[in-house]
């Protein structure tokens, strides 16, 4: 699906490099108030989740760290940043004068809190500032033009959101989600630190170090066509998270993860689509957003771990090329039929999974609850699988992925 399929286009591409100060290792966080000097900020508010700030000291930690620049914390950021939590954070950040936001987690958090910005920074209701979809299905986004106040990242487990402009978040009512984008969101610092990496439990890296995983092994698949700064990227990542997520409680391999995350980030600045390397991975991961937003207590690496498999067996054969590349990677031997070899590689990426302490199968009655043609409709309308319509034609091979990943009744 990449469209650079030759030499030459290998070479011709278009980059950018926007400014962001990375500290990683022992005493990185040191570094946060000089950050916010750097930025004339003298009002930060931390955004964080409940069990980071009540369950560990490092909420009161990077206080004392602060001292007269600390303005207050908003602690209620709740897991997919749903709507409610975004406006009562943005609420208590204006109250307080905030001149600077500091994201303390992982996912939700970081993008949860580009949200706030936008809200803080453009005073529109939400769904004014989300990208609309017209009657064609086709989206646009809406361009948020007044300034922002600064974000600083400070993560607690490895994730992709951590050098982005878009975010996510989920909506009461029919809306059930919305997407924002805006450059000025952007983090000006990201600190990885192990004082705070040790604070989440293993279940949580397991769970955001798999989405780092699955991302990894789905771009090795066009990593061969990408262009020669992405390819090394994504061979990177795929050595960092498929090494550092057997051996989560070292926190030099969360480290790693969080390199391999970044590397991931990198990818996109550097010309490549990693969220669009093939269609059995965008399947796999519009399903898996699907999956989170709609059904109760699933997440979405319970998405990656069951989609994976079955994308490739059902769409497979739309990436021959992309599959192979996989298969080579996970030690798959070559055979004469496609259908055979696409089974052997769907077979492999299941394992993996199972190996990390993953399931492969859902819950059929939880996703039957939230029903297979509704989670297939919100998948089609996910803006980075799809904005180019590329799985519209295959939803009934995404409602084939879904049956497939669902446990015995």
């Amino acid at each position: 699906m990449n469209p650079n399929t030759n030499a030459q286009d290998k070479r011709q591409f278009t980059a950018r490099a926007l400014p962001v100060h990375l500290y990683s290792g022992d005493g990185a966080l040191s570094r946060l108030p000089s950050e916010l000097s750097r930025f004339g900020a003298h009002r930060a508010v931390i955004i964080c989740g409940r069990s980071v700030h009540s369950k560990t000291g490092l909420i009161r930690h990077m206080e004392q760290m602060l001292g007269a620049r600390f303005a207050g914390v908003f602690a209620e950021l709740a897991e997919g940043a749903p709507s409610e939590c975004i406006e009562r954070a943005a609420a208590f950040a204006r109250e307080l004068a905030c001149d600077a936001l500091i994201a303390v987690g992982a996912g939700s958090v970081l993008k949860g809190t580009r949200v706030v910005a936008m809200l803080m920074g453009e005073g529109r209701p939400l769904p004014e500032m989300a990208t609309r979809y017209g009657p064609d299905g086709k989206p646009a986004s809406t361009r948020l033009l007044q300034p922002k106040v600064p974000i600083f990242n400070v993560l607690t487990a490895p994730t992709t959101a951590q050098n982005r402009g878009g975010s996510a978040l989920r909506m009461s009512g029919s809306l059930h989600q919305l997407e924002f984008f805006d450059p000025k969101t952007r983090p000006k610092a990201i600190f990885w630190d192990p004082v705070a990496l040790a604070t989440a439990p293993a279940s949580l890296i397991s769970s955001a170090g798999l989405e780092v995983f699955f991302f990894a092994l789905m771009g090795l698949g066009s990593a061969p066509q990408s262009n020669v700064l992405v390819a090394p990227s994504r061979v990177q990542a795929w050595n960092l998270a498929s090494t550092a997520m057997m051996q989560l409680d070292d926190l030099n391999s969360r480290l790693d993860l969080c390199a391999a995350a970044y590397l991931q980030n990198r990818d996109e600045d550097d010309g490549g689509q990693p969220l669009k390397t093939h269609l059995a991975a965008r399947a796999a991961y519009a399903l898996s957003v699907a999956l989170f937003n709609r059904c109760e207590g699933l997440t979405q690496s319970h998405g990656y771990a069951a989609f994976s498999g079955a994308s490739v067996r059902k769409l497979g054969r739309l990436c021959n090329a992309a599959m192979s590349e996989i298969g080579t990677h996970l030690g798959v031997a070559s055979v004469q039929h496609d259908n055979e070899y696409l089974d052997l590689v769907a077979s492999a990426i299941d394992d993996a999974f199972v190996r990390l302490g993953w399931p492969v199968k859902l819950p059929a009655r939880s996703v039957m609850a939230a029903g297979v043609d509704e989670l297939v409709g919100f998948a089609i309308r996910n803006y980075n699988a799809n904005s180019d319509g590329a799985l519209t034609p295959h939803a009934n091979l995404l409602k084939e992925v879904l049956l497939e990943s669902l446990a015995a009744s």
